[in-house]
């Protein structure tokens, strides 16, 4: 496919924004909650809802998602009662997912500016895409 024709087909912007539930599953990571739950937030060009897993964290990892699900509808929380790994963790959120577009995200990790309006463009301009995947950026 010529290049331009690709650059066409991620440029164009979709009539609906499409829905992208991002679930971030958590275990005494509350201390980085607030900044991963921002930067899912405040993606543009599309629709998020995110769904933090609790996995019974010892820290004020559920209050701080609690806060978050209380201030802002796109925030859901499940705690659970007894640590159960991150795989339970993740499908427990998948299961309630409601999202066109599944993100998993580290509670310990960011989103960077426009990440997922990017994925889901590259989604829709090729649908036999099964995955994409960025290229990480480091921080400290």
């Amino acid at each position: 496919m010529p290049a331009a024709t690709v650059r066409d087909r991620l440029t164009s912007t979709p009539a609906v924004p499409s829905l992208v539930s991002v679930i971030v599953p958590c275990y005494n990571y509350g201390r980085f909650l607030p900044d991963n739950l921002g930067s899912v937030l405040s993606q543009e060009g599309v629709d998020v809802e995110v769904i933090v897993v609790d996995d019974a964290s010892a820290d004020d990892s559920a209050e701080v998602a609690a806060r978050f699900a209380q201030a802002d509808p796109r925030v859901k929380l499940i705690r659970h009662e007894r640590n159960t790994g991150h795989v339970v963790a993740y499908n427990d959120g998948f299961a309630i997912a409601s999202g066109d577009y599944i993100v998993r995200l580290d509670a310990d990790d960011l989103l960077t500016p426009g990440s997922l309006a990017r994925a889901v463009a590259l989604f829709e301009a090729f649908p036999n895409v099964g995955l994409v995947y960025g290229r990480p950026r480091h921080f400290s």
